[in-house]
């Protein structure tokens, strides 16, 4: 059984001996499973992992089959498991992939030219590794025919590339490139030139087709033979949505591994998971739960009048755009390929053959934008699948397209059994095609663009959260039913989770009108509405202890705030005057942080809010899964900042403090994160203690009464022998003593729980139904964690 998760982030100085290292300590602070990055050879220097190259070798950078060892001894001895991020969509488009290079050796007759999603009726695999348009790199000498120890290669800048057998002796350069079973592009050319399938827009990443079993077969033997050696007791599938088969990987998977499986799939707040055989999610719905719960209405609606009044604010429209631009821009290649097969299909269909390149890219467009969620999963007979569809042709018609029975007989391609068309492969490629298409359009989208250009409130704009939440508890009460992981972090979320707590916390009422005083006080030629949202970053990640970094760290984040917007700069046209102006306003804004002053109130509430949060994620029916060095305070910025090495020394010396503590002393020195490592703690504790209760009972809402009710939100779970009760202040700020994390008794005054019989406070170690109840046990800690044993 999965009990707590640490999510581990291995490369940038930190391989398996030194996670083996930090295992004692994982294993006393409760945590069952260590939960790993990628572990498999990527590309030298990688910072992450997830352009492997060899998915059956253990990176050597990370201390290689002997590291490995090490690590897994260390496990064995704390009783700990190992969960294993796994990368089956794609591989590294690099020459140190053997099997790329194989296939740039030997095209289409390369062993595992089947293995990478490839169109090889196109002509020659497309490597667009050149930095200036070929003719310019050729003329300059960037690529060159180089003879080494008897072996000849073409080289160009940073890469060395095989020749097709019997073409070695050809002199000239460019007759010598011709011979090849590749053509040498400039990198622009992959935006709409590729002939492989890429992850998202990234063409130095390439598609795997594990749906061939072979090819699974050949990804998947070492990860196999660790989880049947019981190495390996739970494997985490990153970006299920790309593949072109998720259930029937899944089941293949589930089938051969034997261990739990969690998948990396974003679920919009109306979706529910596929009845896949899996554990659940990896927990972004977590995220967006808290958004929900802490986000206070009444300071959003002011927040959202006085960004209006100095930016667009017009969500629909601006999300209709960021699709249209990242569909038709960024993903054009895309598009161009799913409209050539829609069209070749469509020539066979007597009341569709009429139908025109422009007619069928412009209904893909329309289609495509108007799905809700990331994606379906056809050929089903789900009628989910058919309800996304329908709601996609629906919206569609907001296009106002020249023809929109397009919309139709689009639909019907997709929905139809590819079989049964006279081209079965093309059908299924572009139902595949299509789907694995629209996820990487979601994403880009919202997440990589419409998030970085809306910022009314930046705590809400989150790897899978909504810009206009339905605020409340219900989504957690959701989330908290189904099985999965609670996270509060990842590698790849924009801000820590404490820096997104006092976001949450800047939404309160009485917070509003001191931000709205503050941000136009910072220095920085800059747009308004940048400046409100740097303002906000700042307040978000400004550290508790001097961090001589943090002026690099917090101009750098800023950089890629404009760049992601695709405004007036991006990663591909960069506007060097712009971006000169906002790193010098971030380095401004960051040298002038006192400014913040005024918003100390709102920091307080902010950890208030954290600890909060820290405490639900382990309540809940999902696995508590704890991201690296967040058992103390996060103030991290998107990343990589998110990505930077871990102390650990100090993190165990952090969680010995908070146990060796009482916590309403904890709780009055805050700032050193110690109270939120306990909180943590005694969290994980109760789920030890008390399994079945977890397992068996669902967590449910309990109402408070008195004046101060509507600021806080309590949940227990009740069984016929135990009870446990979670109470977190959603709105602490107004409720704030003069100093600490405590509450005001004044502001309690009145607070009530209709059934406290035999409830005891783990944290005050108070008894609820004693003198003073709640308001005492809240006297020192913004939290209550109590049970009846």
């Amino acid at each position: 059984m999965i009990g707590a998760t640490y999510r581990v982030q291995f490369r940038n100085g930190f391989g398996f001996e030194d996670a083996a290292a930090i295992v004692p300590h994982l294993a006393r602070a409760g945590i069952t499973h260590l939960y790993a990055s990628p572990i498999f050879a990527a590309t030298a220097g990688s910072t992450h992992g997830y352009d492997v190259t060899d998915h059956n070798e253990l990176d050597p950078e990370l201390g290689g089959e002997e590291g490995f060892a090490v690590l897994v001894e260390a496990l064995e001895a704390a009783g700990v498991g190992l969960i294993l991020d796994i990368v089956p969509n794609h591989m590294a488009a690099s020459m140190e992939n053997p099997w790329w290079c194989d296939v740039a050796m030997h095209g289409e007759r390369s062993d595992y030219a089947g293995h990478f999603d490839i169109d090889w009726n196109a002509g020659k695999l497309i490597l667009p590794i050149l930095g200036k348009p070929y003719g310019e790199a050729l003329a300059d000498g960037d690529i060159e025919r180089v003879e080494s120890e008897g072996s000849v290669v073409l080289s160009v800048p940073g890469t060395d590339l095989p020749l097709a057998p019997g073409t070695e002796h050809i002199k000239d350069v460019h007759a010598l490139h011709e011979a090849q079973n590749y053509r040498l592009a400039y990198w622009r050319l992959g935006r709409d030139g590729l002939t492989y399938r890429r992850f998202f827009e990234v063409t130095g990443l390439v598609g795997v087709r594990v749906e061939d079993p072979a090819v699974f077969d050949d990804v998947h033997r070492t990860i196999l033979r660790l989880a049947t050696l019981g190495v390996v007791t739970g494997l985490r599938v990153d970006h299920v949505d790309g593949l072109a088969d998720p259930a029937g990987y899944l089941a293949r998977l589930a089938e051969r591994a034997g261990v739990p499986v969690l998948v990396e799939k974003i679920l919009e707040a109306s979706e529910t998971l596929r009845d896949w055989p899996v554990v659940g999610t990896t927990g972004y719905e977590f995220i967006a739960a808290m958004a929900a719960l802490f986000t206070d209405g009444e300071g959003l609606e002011t927040l959202d009048q006085a960004y209006g009044a100095i930016a667009r604010n017009d969500l629909a429209a601006m999300t209709n755009a960021a699709k249209t631009v990242i569909l038709t821009r960024n993903l054009a290649g895309e598009l161009e390929r799913l409209t050539a097969l829609a069209l070749t299909l469509f020539a066979d269909d007597l009341s569709a053959r009429d139908h025109g390149t422009a007619t069928v890219r412009e209904g893909i467009v329309a289609l495509m934008k108007g799905l809700s969620v990331y994606r379906t999963y056809l050929p089903s007979d789900d009628p989910e699948d058919r309800a996304v569809l329908a709601e996609a042709r629906a919206a569609a018609t907001s296009a106002r397209l020249e023809d929109e029975r397009i919309l139709d007989d689009l639909v019907a391609l997709l929905t139809a059994d590819p079989e049964d068309d006279p081209h079965p492969e093309i059908a299924r490629e572009f139902i595949a095609r299509f789907q694995q298409t629209s996820g990487p359009l979601m994403a880009k989208s919202l997440e990589d663009t419409l998030f970085y250009r809306h910022h009314r409130l930046v705590g809400l704009n989150e790897v899978g959260g909504e810009l206009e939440p339905a605020l409340g508890s219900e989504r957690f009460l959701k989330v908290a039913a189904a099985d999965g992981l609670a996270t509060t972090q990842t590698h790849d979320t924009k801000r820590g989770e404490d820096a997104r707590a006092r976001l949450y916390a800047l939404s309160d009422p009485e917070a509003v009108p001191i931000f709205e005083a503050l941000w136009p006080t910072f220095p920085g030629e800059v747009p308004d509405k940048l400046k409100w949202a740097l303002v906000q970053m700042l307040f978000a990640a400004d550290p508790l202890a001097e961090d001589p970094d943090f002026t690099d760290r917090f101009r750098e984040t800023a950089l890629k705030t404009v760049r992601e917007a695709k405004q007036q700069t991006s990663w591909t046209r960069t506007h060097e005057g712009f971006e000169n102006r906002v790193a010098e306003a971030a380095e401004a804004m960051a040298a002038e942080r006192h400014r913040l002053a005024p918003l100390a109130p709102v920091a307080r509430a902010g950890a208030a809010i954290g600890l909060g949060q820290a405490l639900l994620k382990t309540v809940g029916r999902p696995t508590p899964d704890i991201y690296q060095g967040c058992f103390g305070w996060d103030f991290a910025m998107v990343d990589p900042d998110n990505r930077r090495p871990v102390d650990y020394v100090a993190e165990e010396q952090l969680c010995n403090a908070a146990m060796a503590s009482d916590p309403p002393s904890l709780a009055a020195g805050w700032e050193s994160g110690a109270i939120k490592a306990r909180i943590l703690i005694e969290g994980l504790a109760l789920r030890r203690e008390r399994p079945r209760l977890f397992a068996g009972t669902a967590l449910t809402r309990v109402d408070l009464s008195g004046p101060a009710a509507g600021a806080f939100a309590a949940f227990e779970r009740r069984s016929e022998r135990d009870r446990m009760l979670a109470l977190v202040a959603t709105r602490p700020m107004a409720m704030l003593g003069a100093a600490g994390l405590g509450l005001a008794p004044d502001a309690l005054r009145g607070l009530g729980l209709a059934d406290a019989h035999g409830l005891t406070d783990r944290l005050s170690g108070r008894p609820l139904d004693g003198e003073g109840g709640l308001m005492a046990a809240l006297e020192h800690l913004p939290v209550v964690i109590a049970t009846s044993w």
